[in-house]
């Protein structure tokens, strides 16, 4: 199940993969949702209407979502990121826009990015 779904100000989707734990499958478990994000939202359209599914079926009312690809982004606390994700990350491809953030430990308390990488 997708962790979060969101849309940023510019009408881009937001895939959201978040783990509390070092887990060796965060990106490619985040890359799994961006694709089925994407094919619902762009390769599934209504032939009438053009839209695609989100907005066929009243998610993200009132805005217009943006016909780009989704944005990827992973979180985890700093320390429990496996030390295999940035190498699975340069594999994707450059169509997949992602962001690797980094959480402070105490992220509990506040979430505060300490680091982070991204796409290109």
């Amino acid at each position: 199940m997708l962790d979060l779904l969101g849309v940023g100000q510019d009408g881009r989707l937001a895939v959201i993969e978040l783990k509390a734990d070092e887990d060796l499958h965060l990106a490619l478990q985040g890359l799994d949702y961006w694709i089925r994000v994407r094919w619902h939202h762009l390769e599934n359209l209504d032939q009438r209407s053009g839209l695609g599914e989100f907005q066929r079926l009243g998610y993200f009312g009132g805005i217009r979502l943006s016909g780009e690809a989704p944005r990827l982004f992973l979180a985890a606390p700093a320390l429990r990121i496996h030390p295999a994700t940035e190498t699975v990350l340069k594999y994707f491809s450059p169509r997949v826009e992602w962001t690797l953030a980094a959480l402070d430990e105490r992220w509990r308390r506040q979430v505060k990015v300490v680091w982070r990488k991204r796409s290109g």
